[in-house]
C-alpha cells in the first residue's frame, strides 16, 4: 500500500489517532499502560483530548470510528 492509498483508508477510518484536532495526553497512557505492566496482555488503547469538541477521548489506532465521522479532519489535508 502506498502513502496516498494509506491516507485515503485513514481518511475513511476517521479514528482520532489520525485527526488534526488530536492532542495526545501521555501522562494519562503511560498510567493506563502500567495497569498492564506484567499481564502479559496486550493493550492498544491511547487517550487525548479533542481540540475541535473539547473533550477527552480514547481510541485504538487504526480502528474504525464511526462516531467520528462528522468531526475527523485528516491531519495531512
Amino acid at each position: 500500500m502506498d502513502k496516498e492509498s494509506r491516507i485515503e483508508f485513514q481518511k475513511i477510518d476517521c479514528n482520532c489517532n489520525d485527526c488534526m484536532f488530536m492532542k495526545r495526553d501521555f501522562a494519562r497512557l503511560d498510567a493506563h499502560k502500567k495497569t498492564y505492566e506484567g499481564t502479559g496482555l496486550m493493550d492498544r488503547l491511547a487517550y487525548g483530548e479533542c481540540k475541535k469538541l473539547h473533550k477527552d477521548v480514547s481510541f485504538i489506532p487504526e480502528v474504525c470510528q464511526i462516531e467520528t465521522q462528522k468531526c475527523f479532519q485528516h491531519r495531512r489535508g
